[in-house]
């Protein structure tokens, strides 16, 4: 009889903001309302939350695309914000999208590899107060947020 290791619930969520939008308030909360993936249950799409399920090893990325132009209620010059990966609260990683002029579009991603016990929260929120307007389509590509475990 062979030793069967245990099985192993894969813990995995992919998710991102549904329509392009205009700038979040400072410590505002990323809501990356669409998920795609949701492996283990731990992503929640009305919070923006991923709470871990079981302890181990995870990694996570986050990508934002800020809009070299004005769209409906945005303001400033074109588009600029940051976002902040948190873990029960405390800054872990992030990353900035800065437009300097019109039709100059950017993009940021940000990737961290975390011990996390059972339970643990993460969450996406904005540093700084934002301007202008953000990318989240097919096209221009997704403003969005995504982790697995790995051990």
């Amino acid at each position: 009889q062979k030793d069967e290791a245990p099985s192993v619930i894969p813990v995995a969520f992919y998710a991102y903001i549904s329509r392009t939008f205009k700038a979040l308030s400072v410590y505002k909360p990323f809501i990356f309302d669409a998920v795609e993936t949701n492996l283990g249950n731990g992503y929640d799409r009305r919070t923006g939350i991923f709470t871990a399920p079981s302890s181990g090893v995870f990694a996570f990325s986050w990508t934002i695309h800020a809009a070299g132009t004005h769209h409906a209620g945005s303001s400033g010059q074109y588009g600029e914000m940051g976002a902040v990966l948190t873990q029960n609260g405390v800054a872990k990683g992030s990353v900035y999208a800065d437009t300097e002029k019109q039709y100059d579009d950017a993009s940021a991603t940000g990737f961290v590899i975390l011990a996390a016990s059972k339970g643990d929260k993460f969450q996406i929120i904005c540093p700084m107060a934002g301007q202008g307007a953000f990318y989240s389509t097919k096209i221009n590509g997704r403003t969005s947020f995504s982790g697995y475990r790995i051990a």
